[in-house]
Parts: structure tokens; C-alpha cells; sequence
């Protein structure tokens, strides 16, 4: 049984969310700007679906859950549907690269973070991996455009649990943990080697 909080402007996305992972609502009631929501879901439905639920809320989604009964297989349920920004290079993350990127999807890292080539800098909007530039400064020239000098308004980053990171996870890809940092990674971080393997994945899969 799921328990959820969302803010009203989010409900329809949340009540096709739980849908698509077998959830069946059970009662809504509003609860001042707020909606609550009771739900049945199957468990393994329920694998990584509080991050999506951050991710329709803007970070403000509450869940909680308890056991409810032992039911029947529910049958398949999609895994994450979102691809990932990748960064293709070494260096720290501005605030130029960011307020570019924030566009494509949901960031994981924040100006001043120290990044890598296939180090997962985020979640794009689409279902397709896409290999970002998050390390990128502002050209300088002696030309003063209109537009300097004003403010960059980033939205906050994403951040992941472990617990949380090791159900967002793609088979292709690796939580990695340090007692100050947690990242996500590609298992095979070079952007071509990367596209060789999935061709030859592919070839392996479509060969009779």
C-alpha cells in the first residue's frame, strides 16, 4: 500500500506513473494546495519509483508504503524510461554549462562538482543516452553584450540516496560510492567504446 503527498499540479503525472508500474489508486483528498493518495501497488513496482515521483513533483512528492497483502503476478513492469546526460569531459561543472544543459533534463550535479567522461551528469528528457559538456566556460571577448552581468538561475540538482541511486541504475551502469561523494556512472566511460559495445550488443541480439 503506497501513501503519497503531491502538490495538485502533479497529480495526473503521478497517477500515470503509479499506472504504468501496476499501482491501482484506491482514494484522493485534497489536503490544502496538496493531494493526497492511496494506492495498491506490487512492490517490485515500486523499485525506483520515488525517484521518479521527485522528479514529476520537483522535489516535492512525500511517499511512504507497508505491506498490504500477497497478490498475483502483475505482469511486466517497464524499468526507467528516461535516458541519461553523460559528460564527455574531465573538469568542474560551471554555471554557464548548467544553465544550458538544465534545459535537456533533470541535473545531477551542481556548480563547482568535479566531473568526468562517462560520469552521469543527469537525466535527459528524452529516452536516449546524450553526451553533454557540463565543464564549458563563457567565451570571453572585449565586447560587452546587452546581456552580460546577468544572473544565472540554476534549478537545484537531484540527488540520489544510495538507495535510491541503486534502483535508478541501467544495466550499463555503475553507483559509485565514496564515504564523501556518490556518482553514477557508464560502465564503460569512452563515448566509442561505449557505441561499439551497444552496435555489438545489438548484433548479438538480432543474430537468429
Amino acid at each position: 500500500k503506497v501513501f503519497l503527498e503531491v502538490p495538485e499540479d502533479s497529480v495526473g503525472d503521478v497517477i500515470e506513473a503509479l499506472a504504468q508500474r501496476k499501482g491501482t489508486v484506491t482514494d484522493m483528498a485534497p489536503s490544502g494546495d496538496r493531494m493526497t493518495i492511496q494506492a495498491i501497488a506490487p512492490t517490485r513496482g515500486l523499485i525506483g519509483f520515488e525517484v521518479e515521483l521527485l522528479n514529476l513533483t520537483r522535489g516535492e512528492g512525500l511517499m511512504s508504503h507497508l505491506f498490504h497483502e500477497y497478490g498475483p503476478d502483475a505482469g511486466e513492469i517497464p524499468g526507467r524510461r528516461n535516458g541519461v546526460l553523460v559528460s564527455m569531459e574531465n573538469g568542474t561543472v560551471t554555471p554557464f554549462a548548467l544553465d544550458i544543459l538544465q534545459n535537456r533534463g533533470k541535473m545531477m550535479v551542481g556548480p563547482g562538482d568535479k566531473i568526468y567522461k562517462g560520469m552521469i551528469a543527469g537525466e535527459n528528457l528524452r529516452d536516449n543516452d546524450l553526451p553533454v559538456n557540463a565543464v564549458r566556460s563563457k567565451h570571453l571577448n572585449n565586447i560587452r553584450s546587452s546581456g552580460d552581468g546577468k544572473g544565472i538561475m540554476l534549478k537545484a540538482p537531484l540527488i540520489l540516496s544510495l538507495e535510491r541511486a541503486l534502483e535508478y541504475i541501467a544495466p550499463d551502469e555503475y553507483v559509485e560510492a565514496t564515504p564523501s561523494t556518490l556518482r553514477l556512472r557508464k560502465k564503460i566511460l569512452d563515448e566509442h567504446a561505449r557505441k561499439r559495445a551497444e552496435k555489438a550488443l545489438a548484433t548479438q541480439t538480432t543474430t537468429p
